[in-house]
C-alpha cells in the first residue's frame, strides 16, 4: 500500500503543482484530478493514512533539499488537504 500511496500522492501534487500554458493540458489536468479524487472517494481509513503520510514524508524529504521545489511541496499540502479527508 505504500507504494502505492507514494505514487497516488505524487500524481496528485504533480498535477496541482504543474504550470501549464495550453488550456487543454489545464483542463486533462483538472479531469485526472477529478478522476483520482472520484476513486479516493471510495479509500479506507487505512488508505487515508498511506496517503497522508507518503505526502508528508515526501514534504520532508523535499524540504532537505539545497532547492526546495515549493510548488510540488504545496501540491503534496493540497493532496493532504483535499484527498486525506474521508467524506462521511
Amino acid at each position: 500500500m505504500k507504494s502505492l500511496a507514494e505514487a497516488l500522492s505524487y500524481s496528485v501534487a504533480f498535477l496541482a503543482a504543474v504550470e501549464r500554458n495550453d488550456d487543454d493540458a489545464s483542463d486533462r489536468d483538472c479531469e485526472a484530478l477529478e478522476c483520482i479524487a472520484a476513486i479516493v472517494r471510495e479509500a479506507t481509513q487505512p488508505e487515508f493514512e498511506a496517503i497522508r503520510a507518503a505526502c508528508e514524508t515526501a514534504i520532508a524529504d523535499l524540504l532537505k533539499c539545497d532547492r526546495p521545489n515549493h510548488a510540488l511541496i504545496q501540491g503534496y499540502r493540497d493532496c493532504i488537504e483535499n484527498f486525506c479527508i474521508p467524506i462521511e
